[in-house]
């Protein structure tokens, strides 16, 4: 299992079309201090994630099972000047932000307050062998019998 250390932060940009649960690895950082891109870790289903105190005592620890349905609402949008509602383009919003999915049984608020205020964190997932190129945090294992497994 590969470690991560970070910052837990919720991750959003033009193009994402809403937030993703993040952790900034420690070591990708500019000499200036701001982040590098080389460090950013999307939290994935499966990950064993703990969030940390400032005291250093755990806040939450546990695995990753996103739910992206629970409390979806319609995206609204403007058609022909009016108002309306499009039932089939749905999302989650915690704290006014729409996101792309919520912690599996627990309140969406209370998942959101772990990533406000730069909080240290841990992952722990499975050791990459290779990244692809297309989703960045997809973690491609050997299993026992050393043959590649996503």
């Amino acid at each position: 299992m590969k470690e991560i250390g970070g910052v837990c932060f919720l991750f959003s940009e033009t193009g994402t079309e809403g937030g993703w649960w993040a952790v900034h690895e420690d070591g990708y950082s500019y000499p200036d201090g701001h982040w590098m891109y080389e460090g950013l870790r999307l939290l994935e289903n499966g990950d064993e994630f703990t969030v940390f105190d400032k005291d250093g005592s755990t806040l939450w620890s546990g695995v990753i099972d996103q739910d992206d349905k629970t409390g979806a609402i319609p995206h609204t949008v403007i058609r022909k000047g009016k108002i309306v509602k499009l039932r089939g383009w749905k999302q989650q919003v915690v704290g006014g932000w729409w996101v792309h999915w919520v912690q599996r049984g627990m309140n969406p608020e209370a998942w959101a307050e772990l990533f406000e205020g730069n909080k240290r964190c841990l992952i722990r997932r499975p050791e990459a062998i290779t990244p692809n190129s297309d989703t960045p945090n997809r973690v491609i294992a050997k299993d026992e019998h050393g043959t590649k497994a996503e």
